[in-house]
């Protein structure tokens, strides 16, 4: 319901939609539940919607499932540079998948960023992107993307074979080949995650067109100052997209490129943005360089990194066993599914219907759906507000929060998770406003948490499964014990969760980032505070190579602030401690995070 509602929300025409991809026919089938559509194909139906919301994760049946992994396997080959185990995968995801148009593109753009390793030279390169764009691509897409829906993996498709195919013939000429698809993507259906991923890097190729044959000096003295102001301005945009999503697309070359123009006088530059300017690209160079990690983009595999992404027969196997519950009580709450059909979908043996598996999440607690959010809704409208209200409690503005959950409470369905949800949400606000007691607002999110699973289930140890709901539940009281000074009961509240993550590789961390930068951060400060430096810094260090080799720069110097704090308990060096906690200060400011950044300053000064 929610691809029908979004496309009619938006007056998209079927055929419009699913152009490349499969008839209007399929399409309808898929729209009214008579045709359940494979993972990759559902996911570029709502790209090219607009609704990329990566960080919420995804229940898949197991086929699904398999290959997500098998495309990270590919990815993980490439980033490492082992590129003969790349070439094998490749040619073992097309053998299974050589009928599906979606995931061949993908195989032959991984498979052109072997290529491109391996230095193929402009030709080849560009012809490999003729072929990718053919699997689902209209060819008028290469000249006018005004009347397409594309996603944006196709369209930094589009984008490759332009720089590669086209010749520029004059200045405006670099710009103007590629400013449709910064138009394109200024469409308000496309959320900031997209943004981020295309936009910079659409800019940083005009600027390579711009600077192909000649150096920056014969550049500046001969392109038009209109020219370079519109560059200007699109770098301008671009920054504040890699800010406001907290990653590093592209980010090292935008921050260079912005360099130049503060050296140059471009815009509306100043001592001060050019000292930030370097700052920032230093910053962001030494911590890299100290990683093992490249500070430039070197392949297009973070277009397809899709993170926490969840098998649905290890989620119902794992969440009934932690409640308790036996195969024939679960069977028998559900009309629709025999115990004999649900011990084969825990042992991934069978898909069934999507209908009697988002059934079977919500009788254990779960939201279910298109994304594992803290809501269930098919609404877009509410997904949204969802969005925006996680956006004022990141930044503390409670009285928004309240605004928003209003507004957001009348458009979600009744049942469990979103009950627990809208309690949450106004006890979070109503303690953050000092409405709340600390003991009174434990007490109360212990209360909401026992709507949907046991707090002793959770302490016993074993396999187990919560919600997004229920960590972040899980998390807020941990974290009020601790700002209270117990923290041997805010270890003892988020040890469910420690336990998850604790032995992940960095590979099994980025498969699932969003847990993992949202609560290892904060357990590695718990345990500076603890006294156990050691472990606490080697988590940091642990989040930060994961970020930096994913691309997100979201938690990087709440990070760099627990390994400053631990250093400076073990040697009291305050100059050392100031230098790091400058650095701290930086990396919130590319985060855009203004609550900590004057934390930093604070601590400076008082140093």
């Amino acid at each position: 319901m929610l691809l029908y509602n979004e496309r009619n929300r938006q007056n998209v025409g079927r055929a419009e939609l699913c152009a490349g991809l499969m008839s209007e026919g399929n399409l309808c089938r898929i729209e009214t539940g008579r045709r359940e559509p494979d993972s990759s194909t559902l996911t570029r139906l709502t790209d090219r919607l607009g609704m990329v919301f990566e960080d919420e994760g995804t229940y898949l049946f197991y086929n699904d499932y398999r290959e997500w992994k098998r495309r990270w396997e590919i990815i993980n080959s490439i980033e490492n540079n082992d590129l003969s185990r790349a070439y094998e995968l490749i040619d073992e995801y097309k053998s299974i998948y050589s009928r599906n148009v979606v995931r061949m593109q993908f195989a032959k753009v991984m498979q052109i960023q072997c290529e491109a390793k391996r230095g193929a030279d402009k030709d080849m390169i560009a012809g490999m992107y003729g072929e990718a764009l053919k699997y689902t691509i209209p060819d008028m897409a290469v000249k006018n993307l005004k009347h397409l829906w594309l996603s944006v993996d196709e369209l930094n498709i589009v984008l490759e074979y332009r720089f590669y195919t086209e010749r520029a013939d004059s200045d405006d000429k670099c710009i103007t080949m590629f400013e449709d698809i910064l138009t394109y993507m200024e469409n308000p259906r496309f959320s900031t995650s997209a943004r981020a991923k295309i936009y910079p890097k659409t800019v940083v190729y005009m600027y390579r067109k711009l600077m192909t044959g000649r150096n920056e000096e014969e550049a500046f003295s001969s392109v038009s100052k209109n020219t370079l102001g519109k560059l200007y301005t699109y770098c301008e945009k671009a920054l504040d997209f890699l800010r406001d999503d907290a990653v590093r697309y592209y980010l090292a070359e935008i921050l260079e490129i912005r360099k130049v123009f503060c050296e140059r006088g471009i815009g509306e530059y100043g001592t001060g943005k050019a000292r930030q300017t370097q700052e920032w690209l230093e910053a962001l160079r030494s911590l890299c360089r100290e990683y093992g990690v490249s500070e430039y983009m070197e392949d297009c595999c973070y277009f397809y990194k899709e993170n926490t992404v969840y098998n649905i027969g290890d989620v119902i196997h794992d969440r009934r066993t932690m409640l308790g519950i036996t195969m024939e009580t679960l069977a028998e709450q559900q009309w629709s599914c025999s115990s004999k059909t649900l011990r084969r979908l825990e042992h991934n043996r069978v898909n069934t219907h999507h209908d009697i598996a988002e059934e079977l999440l919500e009788k254990l607690g779960l939201s279910a759906g298109y994304q594992r959010m803290g809501i269930i809704t098919d609404d877009r409208r509410a997904i949204e507000l969802h969005h925006r209200w996680k956006n004022y409690c990141n930044e503390f503005k409670y009285d928004e929060c309240q605004k928003v959950l209003a507004e957001l409470e009348g458009l979600l369905p009744k049942n469990i998770v979103n009950k627990q949800f809208v309690e949450w949400a106004k006890v979070n606000a109503a303690y953050g406003l000092k409405k709340v007691e600390y003991s009174e607002y434990v007490k109360a999110l212990c209360k909401i948490l026992e709507k949907t699973v046991k707090l002793d289930s959770l302490m016993s140890g074993g396999n187990i499964f919560l919600s997004n709901n229920e960590e972040i539940i899980l998390y807020n009281i941990s974290a009020k014990y601790r700002y209270n000074g117990d923290c041997e009961n805010a270890l003892k509240y988020i040890l469910p969760i420690y336990n998850r993550y604790k032995d992940y590789a960095t590979e099994d961390a980025q498969r699932n980032i969003r847990n993992y930068e949202l609560y290892m951060p904060y357990i590695a400060s718990l345990f500076g505070s603890m006294g156990k430096y050691e472990k606490s810094s080697e988590i940091s260090k642990s989040v930060i190579e994961t970020q930096l080799k994913y691309g997100r720069i979201h938690m990087i110097h709440r990070n760099l602030s627990s390994m400053a704090w631990n250093t400076y308990e073990v040697d009291g060096d305050k100059k050392a401690y100031s230098d790091n906690l400058y650095q701290c200060m930086l990396w919130s400011q590319l985060r855009k995070d203004n609550y900590f950044e004057n934390r930093y300053k604070c601590r400076i000064s008082q140093l």
